[in-house]
């Protein structure tokens, strides 16, 4: 074991699982530091809750073991874990007052009442709801229901709290709100968390890592912005945020770059993909396109057709399609001078250091 595996939190080593001929999780290896915010982000059927019951006790690994604070935790009973857990329906408990349903975990623990009293107070504060505590949930929002799960979670101080898309069933607004309110909540505990979401943006927003699962495996993990800066694969290019992508063939290099021959042309990209395959694309953000001819050699561009706009307040979106009839979009600010016309030949430009070249 590391040095860095010997401070962690949980480290996942080789943990699978398979059912039958199916393979809900790959053989998959993971070290969650004490502390850490850590996100297991991607689509249905990637492997991400499978992975979080796991670490739960809820579902038995088919290999590989998990450890715990150095302890092997691999087979230990659910009962026995003592790690905090919110899902998406909150379960909370409805012939319960508010107070009554934070204290719950306290009382099991069979703490003094005193303490109990003063614990379930002070976790309500936290969470706004102080007010409420002899309220029962069906008199509560969405929003004020999450609050209480996540009370009655924090209240006991666990080591491990576990999150299985707890905001999936909350709009757009409130869910905002929502992860602004737990990423509160983490920093205060300094609790060790591992979030469960399959939208992206919340896991920009709340994470110090985030793992990119697809097809029962990992494919990234890394910060959100080494993830969102730097995908090394095609799904995490795509998967978070929008992605332009230019699929072709290696074809050399450029100085510091790699090229790549595309029906629209040939490119060049910092190379971060894991694998020398020369099927391979290239990846640049809307936010890195402009307008126009190339300034310099340090800048690739295109020609293309443009075949729509999009207004969204503070941008507009253009959409350019290419020779091959692929469709790419850049972001206009209309303060930088007028727009063209749709049918319109354009040209557009990106930074060379700001495109990827990923497998």
């Amino acid at each position: 074991m590391t040095a860095d595996q010997q401070q962690a939190k949980l480290v996942l080593e080789g943990l699978s699982k398979r059912y039958g001929n199916f393979t809900a999780l790959e053989q998959t290896s993971l070290t969650v530091q004490n502390g850490e915010f850590l996100t297991l982000l991607g689509p249905s059927g990637s492997g991400k809750t499978t992975l979080l019951q796991m670490v739960a006790g809820l579902t038995e690994p088919s290999g590989g073991r998990l450890l715990v604070d150095g302890a092997d935790w691999t087979y230990r009973p659910v009962n026995e874990r003592g790690m905090g857990m919110v899902f998406q329906h909150y379960a909370l408990f409805p012939h319960m007052t508010v107070a009554e349903n934070v204290a719950f975990p306290l009382q099991m623990r069979r703490l003094p009442a005193a303490e109990v009293r003063s614990r379930v107070e002070e976790t309500l504060r936290k969470v706004q709801l102080d007010k409420f505590s002899h309220r029962f949930p069906k008199e509560l929002s969405g929003g004020q229901q999450q609050r209480v799960a996540l009370a009655r979670c924090f209240v006991f101080n666990p080591n491990v709290i576990l999150m299985d898309e707890p905001l999936g069933a909350l709009d757009k607004a409130l869910r905002e709100h929502m992860q602004l309110e737990i990423r509160r909540l983490h920093k205060e505990y300094g609790t060790t968390v591992i979030y469960v979401t399959h939208d992206q943006e919340e896991a920009l927003v709340m994470s110090d890592r985030i793992c990119v699962m697809n097809h029962a495996r990992v494919e990234q993990l890394g910060s959100p912005h080494q993830i969102y800066a730097n995908p090394e694969t095609l799904f995490a290019a795509t998967f978070i945020g929008h992605s332009n992508v230019l699929k072709g063939k290696r074809d050399g290099s450029d100085g510091d770059f790699a090229k790549v021959r595309t029906a629209s042309g040939t490119f060049s990209g910092r190379d971060m993909s894991r694998t020398r395959s020369d099927e391979v694309a290239l990846s640049i953000r809307p936010e890195h396109m402009r307008l126009g001819e190339a300034p310099t050699g340090e800048f690739d561009s295109v020609r293309g057709r443009l075949t729509d706009m999009v207004y969204v307040g503070v941008e507009t979106r253009l959409l350019i399609a290419l020779a091959d009839d692929s469709i790419v979009t850049l972001r206009h600010d209309v303060a930088t001078g007028d727009l063209p016309v749709i049918g319109e030949e354009v040209v557009t430009h990106w930074p060379k250091a700001a495109a990827r070249v990923v497998a």
